[in-house]
């Protein structure tokens, strides 16, 4: 959809940077922006984005035309959303997630595509190079599933009975497509046994859910998914359902812990999206995606939720605890 969220909308016309100059709307450069994500859940996501683009002199409108596009959680969307914005010639397009990163890359082989982030596998096969990208494609990669066996490891710690977890994860997403088995060598030194729990997002979780109540796992790791844990109403769905079960749950999507679930082991998001509207600066300015290496993540933080380690009766471990950034009380 071709919307704007009032947070976005506000960033965009907020203050004019120091070389800002009034241009005809057709020669001002086009940045593409393709969202996963409702326009809502958008400007949440892309606040650090266009904010750095302001603070390097953007205004829409003024020096810059912003082209959005916002599949609204419905991933099939986004190559079309794609193709309609490569018909407008942009200087850049930016996406994030891996099918946002498949969808620009299938709309066009010479438009700059600045991707922040998706998966390490998915960079890797649309950039080639990470030091120097051999495509049209940059920005930044996320090794999911490192991050993925470190939250297994530490719901183990935090639940040293755990045997079972459930991992829910969206079939569409290419990152996932080979969980558990790309996980098998942490899932075995830690004894445990990883069931796959498939949900689209809000259209089918309460089916989904109501299949693993009574026993069924007892533990939840949550993918870091636009429709999983980047929906917040499926994310509160999830919360809520672990709390009814009493599962000990982890996330790598970073407000995971914050909004109610045991740990969250997640990227400073925040690095990430002001790093891609430098990408997209620098384009802007001439630089080619061969010029622009892609990056990967260096800040995590860990949360932990207290409030719901008692609700689980579970006592963290000083050493768990000592590794968090923040404890919530």
């Amino acid at each position: 959809m071709r919307r704007r969220g009032l947070l976005v909308y506000g960033l965009c016309l907020a203050g004019i940077g120091p070389h800002a100059r009034a241009q005809g709307a057709g020669d001002l450069p086009r940045v593409a922006i393709l969202s996963p994500d409702p326009a809502t859940e958008g400007s949440d996501r892309l606040t650090a984005f266009l904010g750095t683009l302001r603070e390097l002199g953007y205004i829409d409108g003024r020096n810059i035309t912003l082209d959005m596009r916002f599949a609204e959680n419905r991933l099939d969307r986004l190559p079309a959303l794609a193709v309609e914005l490569v018909k407008a010639r942009p200087a850049a397009i930016y996406t994030y997630t891996t099918s946002g990163a498949f969808a620009a890359a299938g709309a066009t082989t010479s438009i700059p595509i600045v991707v922040g982030p998706a998966g390490e596998q998915t960079m890797e096969q649309l950039a080639g190079n990470f030091a120097k990208p051999v495509a049209n494609v940059t920005g930044f990669a996320l090794n999911v599933e490192s991050q993925a066996a470190k939250c297994l490891e530490l719901l183990k710690e935090a639940a040293p009975r755990l045997l079972r977890i459930g991992v829910l994860l969206n079939p569409d997403n290419r990152t996932w497509h080979d969980t558990p088995i790309v996980l098998k060598a942490a899932t075995e030194q830690l004894g445990l046994v990883l069931i796959r729990v498939e949900s689209r997002g809000a259209v089918d979780i309460d089916r989904t859910l109501s299949h693993y109540s009574n026993d069924t796992v007892d533990g939840l790791l949550l993918d870091d998914d636009s429709t999983l844990a980047g929906d917040s109403s499926v994310r509160a769905r999830v919360i809520e359902f672990a709390r009814e079960q009493h599962l000990p749950s982890a996330s790598s999507y970073t407000s995971y812990a914050r909004d109610g679930g045991l740990l969250s082991l997640g990227t400073d998001m925040g690095s990430i999206f002001q790093g891609a509207a430098e990408y997209v600066h620098r384009i802007i300015h001439g630089a080619r995606p061969s010029e622009l290496p892609v990056q990967r993540p260096t800040k995590f933080e860990l949360v932990i939720n207290l409030k719901t380690a008692k609700v689980l009766n579970l006592t963290i471990p000083a050493v768990v605890m000592m590794r968090a950034e923040k404890v919530i009380k």
